[in-house]
């Protein structure tokens, strides 16, 4: 698991933040300096690309890097048909862990149910859960995601994940912070920037249509980097007959 649970590895932040300083560069890649011997017991959590950072971002109620959270969804959950290209099991791997996610159909709700399991090298397994819908807009296609588990009360909005899915990959794209931010201090866009001594919290309270134009507007600079996880395919075994 990316972020565990003893103090030796995590800080943590309340989902919805963007961490500042070296949390920040960590989450964009960037080279840490070197931990003083004083701080190694409450060490910051080193982000190994992008996929560490998905991994964390989705897996956790407390994480390093959080996107924006939205009152509202880009469409509602019942405007359009789910995209079945999501639906699949999508995969990475590293030195340091491997993880999957699922992404089907609930039986009941038949909204999407993406859940993401993290299997790091120490042997820890952790599980997220989200359920949410496909909008599209404009010739893109995003994910509109909210939590179930871990069970986490500050949060109870949108996320938005810009995505690609093709036979054989799924594009992710984390929205950018900072673009938001950006927009709700000059009044583009309806919301809330709350600062605290490490990070700010970023609460998006614009209306559906009103958020509709402004992704439209500001999509590639929402969204600036894709990554692509891979399609699992499992072998297709053939029982041998007994002649």
């Amino acid at each position: 698991m990316l972020l565990r649970r003893s103090s030796r590895r995590t800080r943590r932040y309340h989902a919805g933040s963007v961490p500042r300083g070296p949390e920040l560069r960590a989450a964009q890649g960037e080279p840490e300096a070197p931990i003083p011997a004083s701080e190694e017991g409450g060490a910051s959590l080193r982000s190994r690309g992008f996929m560490r950072y998905l991994s964390t971002l989705l897996s956790v109620v407390f994480v390093l890097g959080c996107v924006p959270y939205s009152d509202n969804p880009l469409t509602a959950p019942t405007k359009e048909q789910i995209d079945a290209s999501v639906l699949g099991t999508w995969f990475w791997k590293d030195e340091n862990e491997s993880g999957y996610v699922h992404i089907g159909l609930d039986e009941e709700s038949k909204l999407l149910r993406l859940i993401m399991l993290d299997f790091d090298r120490d042997g820890d397994l952790e599980a997220s859960e989200f359920s949410g819908h496909t909008s599209s807009l404009e010739g893109n296609t995003y994910l509109n995601l909210k939590w179930v588990r871990p069970k986490q009360d500050e949060i109870t909005g949108y996320m938005f994940v810009k995505y690609i899915a093709s036979s054989d990959s799924l594009g992710l794209a984390l929205m950018d912070s900072k673009v938001a931010e950006k927009a709700i201090k000059n009044g583009l866009l309806k919301g809330q920037v709350k600062k605290g001594n490490w990070s700010s919290s970023i609460h998006i309270e614009e209306g559906q249509k009103e958020l509709q134009e402004f992704f439209a507007w500001k999509d590639k600079e929402l969204f600036p980097e894709m990554k692509h996880l891979p399609r699992l395919e499992l072998p297709n075994h053939r029982s041998e007959q007994t002649p």
